[in-house]
């Protein structure tokens, strides 16, 4: 550097005494410790772990209901599958008196009771049947499994977050 007015200093050179001498570092007056945190009063103390045992309990009950939700979900699956099969075996005429037909027929006679007398089956040919009880049975449970599910999932979820 050519316009330097100090040749013998460097120019990037880094100040080599940065901590103070300990002579003066005896005059500096001791450092005291922070004073303690006072401990809280057991009222607050109290408070807080009530409030710490209301969020378990919250996170407790939104499990459940979280749960209750999948098994209903799971419930309509299941139901609906079953009207399906019931609903296919009649199309295509299947005998009653197959063991496993049989059962199913039973079996989702019970669902399908109030449904029963809505609309009249439509005989195709044969022992074929277009059974419209079973669809619209389909259509009114999942109408109404879907809106007790959106409740459940409404009650479980804070006005901020969506509900899917």
């Amino acid at each position: 550097m050519p316009n330097n007015p100090y040749p013998d200093e460097p120019t990037r050179a880094q100040p080599t005494d940065v901590l103070p001498q300990r002579e003066r570092m005896a005059d500096l007056p001791p450092r005291s410790a922070p004073p303690p945190m006072p401990a809280p009063p057991p009222r607050e103390l109290a408070e807080v772990e009530n409030a710490e045992t209301r969020q378990e309990e919250a996170r407790t009950v939104r499990y459940a209901i979280g749960k209750l939700n999948d098994f209903l979900q799971w419930f309509l699956v299941v139901l609906e599958v079953t009207l399906f099969i019931r609903f296919f075996l009649k199309l295509i005429g299947a005998l009653q008196i197959n063991l496993f037909v049989g059962f199913l027929y039973s079996l989702t006679d019970i669902v399908l009771f109030p449904f029963s007398n809505i609309v009249n089956s439509l005989k195709v040919r044969g022992g074929q049947e277009f059974e419209w009880s079973t669809l619209i049975a389909m259509l009114i449970y999942w109408l109404i499994f879907w809106a007790v599910r959106r409740f459940l999932s409404i009650l479980i979820s804070s006005p901020e977050e969506p509900t899917s």
